[in-house]
Formats: structure tokens, C-alpha cells, sequence
């Protein structure tokens, strides 16, 4: 599997060129996190599961939130990684290598939340993902899951003499595309899977989700911003701020809340 593979060739310097934050849960790139979006409530004292955990740091915060928290990943350097950083934090978390289209290691109604933030777009099986995050999450669980939006994942960059804008390519275009990430002298390839809105909204309630809430939020004013400002973003890298004139203009995440429905699974 190409994710697996590419994170693990990748992990070690996209930690070290990402700033993630330890006090704040992110969703995405300079973009409002936890903190402001107030989408999970008070999670103490609650099982609280992030699937595509990467190098851990949501699942750590919500661990300092007084959550019991655990972290599912595909990359073993990711996990490994995680488990420095939460033994560094002094917090306890669980962390798991696994597929999310396949949480067997989970029984069924174990989990109070379950989060993801910009990873779902990597499975191929987005069915079966939503079916087993239904089957682990309790009676009126919580979902809240954010993908790269599809504005921003089917589009380029175009230069209109002096100005760049953000050209959109075929929006229904729902092919398979395999991208290559370049970072410290590390080259990694990865399956990058084109959904529109509807086929995340409409999957998520077939699924037996209701949604409460979508979000398109906009990204920090990084110009306006002093530097101790820009500081308590909770996700910042230097491709999105060098990009910054683009990614002001449309939105890079697109978020979703759901409850779980305590009706049977529909699909």
C-alpha cells in the first residue's frame, strides 16, 4: 500500500519541517482548530479514538483534555514517532498500527468519538471505512472526520498575468491519481482518491450517521497576524504559508460532524 509506504519513507522530516500543535487538536492546514471550532465538546473522561493518527499529536491533546485516548495508524514510523512524543508529553495514550477499513483490534460500542483529520481521503474503501467507525462508536457517538477539500484536491494553480488563482480541473473526475510528495530530500508516492461533497455526505447517512454540522473553514489571516499569534496555530507548514495568497481564497478542509444513528446501519 502506497500511504503505508510513503509515510514511512517521509515521516521522520515531515515532523521535523511541521509545526502540529501539543495544546490545541488541529484540522488542517492554518486552519482554526479545537480550541475555536468547539465541534467535540468536553471529551474527559470519554473514549476518544483518532483514526490516521500520524505522529499522534490530536490524540495526545485530547489526552491532556483528560480524555482516554488512543491513536490508529497505517506507518509504523508514524506510530513510533507518537510514542515518543507521548512519552515525552508524560501522557498515555494507545497507540495502534492498523488499516481504518479493517478495526478489528476494536469491539464493537468501544469508543465515545472518533476523529480523523485529513486522513480519510487516503483509503480506497471509503464504504467499509464509515461502516467500521459506525460499528465501534456507542450509541449517539460522535464522528467528526475533515478530508481535504474537493475544491482544493481537484485543482491547480494558474497564473493570470501578474496574479495566480486557483483553476478547478474536472470536479467529477473520481480516478484514482498517484502524487508525489518531495520533503528533505525524501521522495514518497502516494493513492490520492477525488470524492465530490455529495459522496462524503450521502455515504455518511447511508451509513446511519446524522449530520449535525459541515464546515468550510477559512484559514488564519496570516498577514494581519503578529508572530505570537501565528505561533498558536495548531497546524502550520512552510509550503501553505509560502502558498498562503492561494490557500486564503478557497477552502483547504471541508469538515464534517455526525452523530451515530441508533437505528440499525442502512447500508
Amino acid at each position: 500500500m502506497l500511504a503505508k509506504k510513503g509515510w514511512n519513507i517521509i515521516s521522520r522530516s515531515y515532523q521535523r519541517e511541521t509545526r502540529i500543535s501539543l495544546d490545541d487538536v488541529h484540522y488542517g492546514p492554518i486552519s482554526p482548530g479545537e480550541t475555536e471550532l468547539k465541534l467535540l465538546g468536553d471529551v474527559k473522561s470519554k473514549d476518544v479514538l483518532e483514526i490516521g493518527c500520524g505522529g499522534g499529536q490530536n490524540a495526545i491533546v485530547l489526552s491532556k483534555w483528560g480524555a482516554m485516548s488512543a491513536g490508529l495508524d497505517i506507518s509504523e514510523e508514524q506510530i513510533k514517532h507518537a510514542r515518543k512524543l507521548a512519552k515525552r508529553e508524560g501522557v498515555k495514550v494507545a497507540f495502534y498500527i492498523g488499516n481504518m477499513e479493517d478495526m478489528n483490534m476494536f469491539q464493537n460500542e468501544r469508543f465515545d468519538i472518533v476523529l480523523s483529520s485529513c486522513a480519510i481521503g487516503y483509503v480506497e474503501n471509503l464504504k467499509k471505512t464509515f461502516q467500521e467507525v459506525f460499528r465501534i462508536l456507542r450509541k449517539n457517538g460522535l464522528f467528526v472526520f475533515c478530508v481535504v477539500h474537493p475544491i482544493a484536491n481537484r485543482g491547480r494553480a494558474v497564473r493570470y498575468g501578474t496574479r495566480r488563482y486557483w483553476g478547478i480541473g474536472n470536479y467529477f473526475d473520481r480516478r484514482r491519481r498517484i502524487w508525489t510528495w518531495k520533503t528533505s530530500g525524501k521522495v514518497a508516492k502516494f493513492y490520492g482518491y477525488h470524492r465530490t461533497i455529495q459522496d462524503y455526505f450521502n455515504l455518511v447517512v447511508a451509513t446511519g450517521f446524522v449530520v449535525e454540522k459541515i464546515l468550510e473553514p477559512e484559514p488564519y489571516p496570516l498577514t494581519k497576524m503578529s508572530e505570537t499569534e501565528r505561533k498558536r496555530i495548531p497546524y502550520v507548514h512552510k509550503d501553505y504559508v509560502k502558498e498562503y495568497d492561494i490557500w486564503r481564497r478557497i477552502p483547504f478542509v471541508i469538515l464534517f460532524k455526525a452523530r451515530k444513528n441508533p437505528k440499525e446501519c442502512a447500508v
